[in-house]
């Protein structure tokens, strides 16, 4: 007897939580401070589930991973990454509302905030943020809210909606938030820093591991970027930030040459194999 098939029809399912706030442990007395503190600031069971990845010992999950997974399994509309080391001691969830609704009217597009990030382009402001660490040194920089290149990996509220997943050729516990921002732009959507204050207990430092991160980072999105042509089942065209090269490898003697040329090879390979 066949079985029978029975197709469901997908409609739009709102996620059950507002918030999924996850993050990655390696000290469960400081995850529980940060649990405390986010409930002081509003962001209760009925409207935000927390989950972690326990690297306590040992790391089960690097920051690329375990925020993969995050990102796959998060019933929230919002899903904020954040460090166990992160006292939401300032602002709170109403805050944080006002900031989403406000880069919502900017910008529909955006699909990442954190409280500090990058600028593109600009080595003289370079940073925009507002941040206070343990030692109660606050830091204020550049206007906010303002759309920037990279987020601070220390908080960041990423939209669930815009399907957004880390390199999986990337690992580590550095540069995600770079990585993910420019995830982002590809798929055409944006990311702000905005007004949003609370502790972060590190200051951070980079080491050793951070420059190799930085190092593959940079070769993996070179790479991705560089000059090509693409062949698709109808027809092939070229890909390049250079205008110039552009028209000069879509031109039809450029393409007449280009398959002549690999013919050519083709044919060279064959007759070295048969020999």
């Amino acid at each position: 007897m066949n079985n029978l098939i029975s197709p469901k029809k997908v409609t739009s399912v709102s996620p059950p939580y507002q918030f999924t706030i996850a993050t990655l442990v390696t000290d469960m007395d400081e995850y529980n401070q940060m649990l405390a503190s986010y409930q002081r600031a509003g962001f209760t069971g009925d409207i935000a589930e927390y989950i972690y990845i326990d690297n306590c010992g040992q790391n089960n999950f690097d920051a690329y991973k375990g925020i993969n997974l995050f990102l796959q399994i998060a019933q929230g509309r919002y899903i904020i990454i954040c460090h166990q080391d992160v006292l939401i001691n300032y602002d709170d969830v109403a805050a944080l509302n006002v900031q989403m609704e406000k880069i919502t009217k900017l910008d529909p597009n955006w699909a990442i905030l954190s409280n500090a990030g990058g600028l593109e382009n600009d080595l003289y402001h370079r940073i925009v943020s507002h941040v206070v660490y343990e030692d109660g040194h606050e830091q204020k920089m550049g206007k906010l809210p303002q759309k920037v290149g990279t987020v601070d990996e220390n908080f960041m509220v990423i939209k669930r909606s815009a399907n957004l997943a880390l390199s999986r050729n990337l690992s580590g516990f550095h540069l995600y938030g770079t990585d993910i921002c420019l995830v982002a732009e590809l798929l055409g959507y944006s990311a702000y820093a905005i007004d949003f204050k609370l502790i972060h207990k590190s200051y951070g430092k980079p080491g050793n591991s951070y420059y190799k991160i930085l190092e593959k980072l940079i070769y993996k999105y070179a790479r991705f970027m560089r000059s090509r042509t693409i062949l698709t089942t109808i027809t092939d065209f070229r890909l390049s930030s250079s205008v110039v090269n552009r028209r000069l490898f879509s031109s039809r003697f450029a393409k007449r040459m280009l398959r002549r040329d690999t013919k050519y090879e083709y044919l060279k390979a064959l007759t070295n194999k048969a020999k």
